[in-house]
């Protein structure tokens, strides 16, 4: 189970997360939305402290942190953490001088300690998984954008974490690259792997979440499953942010 309980995160006197509550059962897809500047990546980040939190706890499965003001978690903490989340980032972030392969694999020798012929048959397994078994010894400049992501996207499972976060996975893409990545989340969704993901693909939204949560100002405004939140809203600010979503895509 993933919980995070009061967790707050300001940059010097800016409080970008405001006493977030969540809770996420094993299997489920927690989507977040939100205009930019709402907290969004700010909350991905801390739950696996590639931004420490100002407050708040983290539980994701059997690893759980307490954070307090002024004062560094351990650094075991942390990396029992981190050891329990997958992150696929907007930029992709691949080492540029490893292939497709090592870069699946770099994550296992050195976090989960594998033996390399392990962790190159995981790679290898994970890379199939990802339609992407012809491109293993490809560098990342050899491969396209919607490559480079779902390398990425086998490389956050590689380490076999409880919770996979995805930060605007399709962000940096060419639209028609966007379809491939989504095929790839999506699939894993159906699989039951736990995921919280944050988007502006309402659609992809609305067809892969249990839940979603409307972001805003640090806050969660509202939070309820797809059918509920973008049909029946029951805040003004969700109904304000959805209509001017749907403005934006009749331009």
């Amino acid at each position: 189970m993933i919980e995070v309980r009061e967790l707050t995160k300001s940059f010097g006197g800016t409080s970008v997360l405001r006493g977030i509550d969540l809770t996420l059962e094993q299997g489920q897809v927690l989507v977040v939305i939100g205009p930019s500047g709402s907290g969004k990546s700010t909350l991905l980040r801390c739950l696996n402290a590639l931004e420490v939190p100002t407050s708040g706890t983290v539980t994701i499965g059997r690893a759980r942190v307490e954070f307090r003001p002024n004062e560094k978690p351990r650094k075991k903490d942390v990396l029992a953490l981190r050891r329990q989340s997958g992150m696929v980032f907007q930029a992709y972030h691949l080492f540029p001088h490893f292939t497709a392969l090592q870069n699946v694999m770099e994550g296992q020798v050195t976090v989960r300690r594998r033996p390399k012929n392990e962790a190159r048959a995981k790679a290898l397994q994970l890379l199939a998984k990802v339609g992407l078994e012809d491109r293993a010894d490809a560098y990342p400049h050899q491969l396209s954008g919607g490559q480079q992501q779902r390398v990425g996207i086998a490389r956050a499972m590689s380490i076999d974490p409880e919770l996979l976060l995805f930060d605007e996975p399709t962000s940096a893409l060419d639209p028609e690259l966007v379809r491939e990545v989504l095929k790839v989340i999506r699939e894993l969704a159906e699989e039951g792997r736990t995921m919280m993901i944050v988007t502006h693909e309402m659609k992809f939204a609305r067809e892969v979440a249990d839940r979603i949560v409307l972001l805003d100002g640090g806050v969660i405004v509202e939070e309820g499953p797809p059918d509920q939140l973008f049909g029946q809203p029951r805040e003004a600010r969700t109904r304000q942010f959805l209509s001017l979503l749907m403005e934006r895509s009749l331009v």
